[in-house]
């Protein structure tokens, strides 16, 4: 099974690759490899370390599902079973997307407190965002990500059920206007066929609670095990073993138990947009200018 995982991977490398029109001596020289470390890479000769598969991918600006995936089959090969930890970031990403690589993942489920995920952001709040979280070149990521909200809109999309907080509403990045334009947006994106948006109101008695967002991910390949994904500012972690993927799709489900209907919860947005649009500045009365 390694050695059919190893073949695999390689094959999505050359692939990736050669769906961006790189050469290899190109990634090569941007990564500080030499051009046959590439060559053996994807051609399954030698296993490549999770770590330089992250910064590989991270070069060629594959989506994060796809990384997902890979990522979980390079750790696999390299005797990680479970759990991994990869450093965010790394060499300046290409600026040309993947266009090559079709729909692999089968169902998306993302909880979100204090934040709204990336496929269901408006530009003005996705560029707010960026801006306000210090990445450089804001208008090529948040280009990127409206590109890959295609995602949920192909024929073959995935199933995408997103679980919010409503305090995401409450805290914004950018003035009022990014995020009543947010919910505007965000009721938009709920009406897609395949997506299921739920909300925790405020108030709501809770039965389940979570440390932080996180993100589930099935794909359509047998071989390829289910993933959590939990991002942070400068780290990724990934956990593949049954256990934690079995525990926190239970704390999926449990924190859904709170959550309004997706009818009730799109009829809610308007409600917080009202509240928003009411709220009053509490900086306007400490006294400063």
């Amino acid at each position: 099974m390694v050695g059919a995982r190893r073949e695999r991977l390689a094959a999505e490398l050359r692939r990736i690759r050669e769906g961006l029109g790189v050469p290899g001596e190109e990634v090569a020289a941007a990564l500080g490899w030499s051009q046959p470390k590439v060559s053996r890479i994807e051609n399954a000769r030698i296993a490549i370390s999770t770590r330089d598969l992250a910064t590989l991918l991270h070069y060629y600006g594959v989506t994060e599902e796809v990384r997902a995936e890979l990522l979980t089959l390079a750790a696999d090969d390299e005797g990680f079973h479970g759990a991994w930890l990869v450093r965010a970031g790394g060499p300046q990403r290409r600026q040309g997307e993947v266009a090559s690589i079709e729909t692999r993942v089968s169902q998306i489920r993302q909880y979100y407190p204090l934040t709204v995920p990336g496929q269901l952001q408006s530009p003005e709040y996705a560029l707010a965002y960026t801006r306000s979280g210090g990445w450089p070149n804001a208008e090529a990521i948040v280009a990127r990500r409206m590109s890959r909200q295609d995602l949920l809109r192909a024929n073959d999309a995935p199933t995408y059920a997103a679980l919010l907080d409503a305090r995401a509403f409450l805290a914004w990045p950018g003035n009022r206007d990014v995020i009543l334009s947010q919910l505007t947006y965000l009721r938009s994106r709920a009406e897609l066929p395949n997506v299921t948006v739920r909300i925790i109101p405020l108030g709501a008695d809770r039965s389940a609670s979570a440390m932080g967002p996180f993100t589930l991910y099935d794909f359509r390949a047998e071989s390829s095990p289910r993933v959590v994904f939990v991002e942070s500012q400068t780290a990724d972690l990934y956990l593949s073993a049954t256990a934690d993927v079995e525990a926190y799709s239970k704390l999926f489900d449990a924190l859904t138990v709170d959550a309004l209907s997706h009818e009730k919860s799109v009829e809610h947005l308007a409600l917080l947009a009202r509240y928003v649009e009411d709220l009053e500045d509490p900086r306007s009365n400490d006294g400063r200018p």
